[in-house]
């Protein structure tokens, strides 16, 4: 396969890896701009090999698999490397009458395939005229090669090989209810058998706006900050989940035995909920906080330092260390869960404590009919899973609260004033999407965990001769 870079800067870790489908390369991919990420995309079946060596300078590998890229994901030999893997109209199972494209139809495009049926394949792909022409006009017509790559695909799934693809971490699978080339059905019935991959259906034909799926799932932190800024000044009144969970969560580090006047470390600070009662139980000598929008003083300590950035990519460049790295409400937004968390452990002092609450799946599952795709909310299981191999007396707690409102204005109201629709994922929410919604439940989870101490070394005397 060939790898063309659409983006790439030199200090970005992050890449998003699109694995593109048949008859279309870069030239189907619109523009996808996202501070801090590269945008690779891997294409042309021609030859079954893929050097992803490219992929050791990231941290953090998002892949996108689109249509028969899907099957192509099998050839990624660096599965270690990827972080998250998206389906996009595809499956594993590339000619399959109930788990992909029916076999009579895959054949008849490899056997009739010429000038006149390629153009109508691509109308079918784009559901678009325009897009079609002007796709078309763009991607390759050598109708010899293009046959070649059907045929090498078919090979491909004969070999078994692409079993190799079920072992890349699939977190979601997204169909459009207009795909004229894999079956949507036939795409249910194969990742319904993925008993973790969740299922987020699309409206729109086989070929989607790139662009538009991944920030269904990686949070543009512009938009993010700019919506959690204008919501600053309503926030406090408005927070009532977010209140509860920092109460509860500052009480947890307060029953912790943490070092006396502590040095914190606080990612996603916002308006101060948090930080001034921990401050208040703990009376830390030094804080350092970090947030996307501008923040504080909040006057908690003495000395005082305050980051405007992205936090997950600020905490990559640090050395330093902190008796107690602390967040509320915050990371559900961050691309690599299980990797801050690890610097987490990495930036702590020996026997420091990480104090953080995110969300669970279900969380405001209310807006779920309405908005395209929430945010991936991990397990508790997969939140112990990501801690253990780092932390030492683990305690993950969790709850549900539910707030009930008077009017679906008055519950819209609440998502700007806290700025909780703060993903770039989401388009504006109207009162009529809305019409039956009266509640939302927050289903925050609470971690509290210890970084090891070096065993002591305990000097015995030399027992005197009899």
């Amino acid at each position: 396969m060939k790898v063309e870079f659409l983006n790439r800067e030199p200090d970005n870790t992050r890449l998003i890896l699109i694995m593109a489908g048949w008859s279309a390369g870069p030239e189907a991919v619109d523009n996808i701009a996202l501070p801090g990420w590269d945008v690779a995309v891997a294409y042309d079946f021609t030859d079954l090999s893929l050097d992803d060596s490219f992929l050791e300078r990231y941290y953090t590998v998002y892949v996108f698999a689109w249509s028969l890229g899907v099957a192509a994901s099998s050839l990624i030999s660096r599965k270690e490397a990827i972080t998250a893997a998206f389906a996009i109209n595809g499956t594993l199972s590339p000619a399959d009458d109930s788990d992909g494209i029916p076999i009579e139809i895959f054949n008849g495009t490899l056997a009739g395939l010429d000038e006149r049926n390629l153009y109508k394949f691509r109308l079918r792909m784009a559901g678009d005229r325009r897009k079609a022409t002007e796709l078309h006009e763009a991607a390759s017509r050598d109708i010899g090669n293009l046959r070649q790559q059907l045929a090498n695909m078919m090979d491909l799934q004969a070999s078994g090989r692409i079993s190799e693809a079920e072992r890349l971490p699939w977190v979601r699978a997204f169909i459009s209810r207009d795909d004229r080339i894999f079956p949507p059905e036939n795409q249910r019935n194969s990742w319904k058998k993925a008993l973790d991959v969740e299922i987020v259906e699309l409206n729109g034909a086989h070929l989607p706006s790139f662009s538009s799926v991944a920030r269904m799932v990686i949070a543009d932190t512009g938009m993010v900050s700019r919506r959690f800024s204008k919501a600053s000044g309503s926030y406090d009144r408005n927070a009532i989940a977010q209140y509860s969970a920092a109460m509860r969560l500052a009480a947890m580090l307060d029953g912790a035995n943490a070092k006396a006047h502590p040095s914190v470390l606080e990612i996603g600070c916002g308006t101060g909920l948090f930080s001034k009662e921990y401050g208040r139980l703990l009376s830390p000598r030094e804080v350092t906080f970090v947030d996307i929008t501008g923040t504080g003083p909040f006057g908690i300590s003495e000395r005082e330092e305050y980051v405007v950035e992205d936090a997950e990519r600020w905490i990559e460049r640090q050395a330093r260390e902190w008796d107690c790295i602390v967040s509320a409400s915050a990371i559900q937004w961050f691309a690599d869960i299980p990797r801050f968390l690890r610097l987490c452990s990495e930036r702590l002092t020996p026997g420091g404590v990480l104090a953080i609450s995110t969300f669970l799946p279900g969380n405001m599952e209310e807006l779920d009919a309405v908005r395209p795709s929430p945010l991936h909310y991990p397990t508790e299981a997969q939140l112990r899973e990501w801690l253990d191999p780092y932390f030492d007396d683990i305690l993950i707690e969790s709850e549900a609260i539910r707030i009930e409102f008077r009017s679906v204005r008055e519950m819209l109201m609440h998502l700007k004033y806290t700025g909780v629709a703060g993903s770039a994922q989401s388009s504006p929410i109207s009162i009529g999407d809305m019409a039956h919604v009266r509640a939302l439940t927050y289903r925050p989870v609470y971690i509290l965990a210890r970084k090891p101490s070096p065993p002591s070394l305990v000097y015995t005397s030399p027992r005197p001769p009899d």
